[in-house]
């Protein structure tokens, strides 16, 4: 587990809110894990589901391709991103609500995530409370990015624990927040009648290295850039990640450049 991530999903978020216009620079490539998740679900009629950290609604609108006459709900921390989400698709059902302190009656048939659940330090706690949110005979989907199966980990912990940077990762909190299939299979073999389970190399082809860090600096990047409040030395490090981001992802002969994303897939069945 590289230390630069650990920091990354560990701590509390900055004060700065998400921008839901730079999340969707890349609508395509966060969107395609979602429709590709909704295709493996082996659940042919839904009329409750419930999307866990929907940002900006992408992916509550494949949900409703796939079910269009089931009541779909929308949660997310993030106000900027639940905005979005209320003016792109007025229509949905859309609430300003933590993962982490879920408490409702309602019970669903199908219980979604796309690129969320790692956000939460004590996954194992909140699998717990996704899965008692699915009625009889329901399903949990989740995709998780695979951030530290990829270079781009390796490359951003190069610049993180250079000085000065490296004073912004003391007393760091090492509780995972990644972990491999196996720990999800455990936490659940116990709760869910089945589990399918699969892993995708996505090859973003990207016009530039810049694409790359425009892509992550939205997400993975964001609470390590929340931290430094000198836009003189954020200018530095970001400088400095586009560096390693420019040796680590060569251009192709046409000056496109190949950027592989790796994530894993789950779907229990209760």
């Amino acid at each position: 587990m590289c230390v630069l991530f650990d920091y990354l999903y560990n701590v509390p978020m900055a004060k700065p809110d998400w921008n839901p216009h730079q999340y969707l620079k890349f609508e395509q490539e966060r969107t395609q894990p979602a429709i590709d998740l909704v295709a493996r679900i082996e659940v042919e009629t839904s009329s409750k589901i419930i999307d866990i950290g929907c940002g900006p609604g992408n992916s509550t609108n494949v949900l409703l391709g796939r079910w269009p006459g089931a009541s779909i709900v929308g949660i997310d921390k993030s106000q900027t991103m639940i905005e979005r989400a209320k003016q792109d698709y007025p229509k949905q059902d859309w609430r300003l609500l933590d993962m982490r302190e879920l408490d409702i009656p309602e019970r669903y048939d199908v219980v979604f995530s796309n690129a969320a659940i790692q956000w939460v330090p004590d996954q194992s706690q909140l699998l717990g409370t996704l899965v008692g949110l699915l009625a009889d005979n329901g399903c949990l989907a989740v995709q998780i990015p695979s951030y530290q199966k990829m270079l781009l980990a390796n490359v951003i912990e190069r610049v993180a624990l250079r000085k000065p940077w490296d004073t912004l990762t003391d007393g760091l909190n090492h509780m995972p927040t990644f972990h491999d299939p196996g720990f999800f299979y455990d936490v659940l073999t116990s709760q869910v009648q089945e589990i399918t389970m699969w892993e995708t190399d996505y090859i973003h082809i990207m016009d530039s290295q810049i694409d790359i860090f425009e892509m992550i600096k939205s997400t993975g990047l964001k609470p390590f850039l929340d931290t430094i409040h000198d836009e003189t030395d954020k200018k530095r490090f970001e400088a400095e990640v586009l560096t390693e981001i420019k040796i680590a992802y060569p251009a192709q002969p046409n000056g496109k450049v190949l950027f592989p994303f790796k994530r894993l897939f789950f779907i229990a069945y209760k």
